[in-house]
């Protein structure tokens, strides 16, 4: 049976699911199908009989939202030697033991006492090794204390710092710094939002970055816009490609699987819809072992026949 839009568009949600999974559909545009639906229908999803595939995107979306919202089950802290001998190792790098304290030094931070904490954070900071620096600057993205903003904004401007300081520094510090900040953190415009309805500076996002955030955040995007994102990014994409290979697809195209991730979040169902009668039409379409041009000059045509838009 040949798909057709308007008739998956007059299902009801759960019907339309329910029809698709019956189907040879992809997991991702299924999963991101079911991420669309209101709380209410998850709910109601839940609570009748499902195919298993589904049951399982329902666990794998709830584990999402815990970590999205960062809910991290705490672990028993486990017996060690005494802090300060293993901060010792870690910066003598003499020692021949700098990685194994690396190691138990990363583990243990969130159980050290509030002065070891604050030797190993200053340790992690205070060095030229950026990987070192990254852990302790995520780590400070959960636990930020206004006493290490001076360290991590003086010692070095990493991306990952720039963020930190955006998040959760005193408003009139992101102000006055907001230029450097903006140069080092490529998100800044959408992260500070000052005050909270000023429009995104979009000239520093890529599409793909744009309508990610916006799901992430729930900063309001139209339907039109993220369809308009979906298209375009499709027919950018395929004008870069030199060539095909027999088992690709439009999900194989670069930032493609992350915005219908992101339609899933934002609830638009009816372009992840459309996305995947398209998809299922132009799989034909990469095994022909035509030139990259010809597949793509045909993958534009079908995209005409299925109403996509490019703005």
């Amino acid at each position: 049976m040949e798909l057709n839009f308007e008739h998956l568009k007059s299902l009801q949600p759960i019907e339309r699911i329910m029809f698709l999974a019956n189907q040879d559909i992809e997991k991702k545009i299924l999963r991101a199908m079911v991420s669309a639906l209101s709380d209410t229908d998850k709910e109601t999803l839940r609570n009748q009989e499902t195919p298993y595939a589904i049951a399982r995107i329902l666990d794998s979306l709830d584990w999402e939202e815990r970590q999205i919202g960062h809910d991290y089950a705490i672990k028993p802290q486990p017996k060690y030697r005494p802090a300060d001998e293993v901060l010792k190792e870690f910066l003598n790098p003499k020692s021949g033991k700098k990685q194994a304290a690396r190691k138990e030094l990363q583990v243990r931070l969130p159980y050290l006492a509030e002065i070891e904490q604050k030797k190993t954070i200053y340790a992690f900071l205070d060095t030229e090794v950026k990987t070192d620096r990254v852990f302790v600057l995520k780590y400070l993205d959960e636990h930020f204390d206004p006493m290490y903003l001076k360290a991590v904004w003086d010692l070095h401007h990493d991306f990952e710092a720039a963020k930190l300081l955006t998040h959760y520094a005193p408003i009139e510090f992101v102000i006055e710094n907001q230029d450097q900040l903006a140069n080092d953190y490529r998100y800044f415009p959408v992260r500070l939002r000052l005050p909270a309805g000023t429009p995104i500076d979009r000239s520093c996002l890529e599409m793909h970055e744009l309508i990610h955030l916006c799901a992430r955040q729930n900063i309001p995007l139209t339907e039109r816009e993220a369809f308009s994102i979906l298209s375009k990014t499709i027919a950018i994409e395929l004008g870069q490609q030199v060539r095909f290979h027999d088992d690709d697809s439009l999900f194989t195209l670069p930032h493609i699987s992350s915005i219908i991730w992101a339609l899933g979040r934002l609830g638009y169902q009816d372009i992840i819809t459309r996305f995947h009668i398209l998809n299922e039409k132009t799989k034909p379409l990469f095994n022909s072992h035509d030139d990259a041009r010809k597949i793509s000059t045909a993958i534009f045509e079908e995209m005409d026949k299925c109403g996509f838009i490019v703005l």
